[in-house]
């Protein structure tokens, strides 16, 4: 009796596990694709532009990326080959969409446009959007100050901003 109990109820565990990891495979949709694009300065602090300012932004742009990234909710598309066509489209936080054609060409369903606002060395302030490409609509936004014109001033501002603010008010885009 206590055999038959023990093969019945092994029985069940097992069909119940594997419909719970089947049900859980089936729910998995795989990440949408988003073209992250450079991080953009718009520099109001009268200072003029610093000689490492162009390596800095590359980095923050790698360092969000791979946040993003790291997220899972996104798989990010190559802007390389498109890199022409992204130096036009500058700067893109004021060019009413005129990144929309590159993602899309890109294979994007989403982007992201991400922006420093420099008023000096010591205040700045972070902008990331995240866009459907099809509907134009914001899907997560976050914003931040943070003090410092440094690659370590961005890289903090970047990692409280997408873990912390980015998508604390929506579902992960690929559920």
């Amino acid at each position: 009796m206590r055999a038959t109990m023990r093969l019945g109820l092994t029985a069940f565990l097992t069909t119940f596990l594997l419909t719970i990891a089947v049900a859980a495979r089936a729910e998995t949709k795989p990440a949408p694709p988003l073209a992250v694009f450079p991080v953009e300065l718009w520099d109001t602090s009268g200072e003029g532009p610093k000689p490492d300012q162009a390596e800095k932004l590359a980095e923050a742009t790698a360092i969000l990326t791979k946040a993003i990234e790291k997220t899972g909710r996104y798989s990010i598309v190559d802007l390389a080959p498109y890199k022409d066509a992204i130096e036009k489209a500058s700067p893109r936080y004021a060019c009413n969409g005129c990144w929309v054609p590159i993602a899309k060409q890109a294979g994007a369903s989403f982007a992201t446009i991400s922006t420093i606002h420099k008023v000096s060395s010591l205040i700045s302030s972070f902008d990331i959007s995240i866009a459907n490409i099809e509907t134009g609509k914001l899907v997560a936004y976050a914003s931040g100050q943070f003090r410092g014109d440094t690659l370590e001033s961005y890289t903090r501002s970047i990692a409280f901003l997408v873990n912390e603010e980015l998508f604390k008010n929506d579902e992960p885009a690929a559920k």
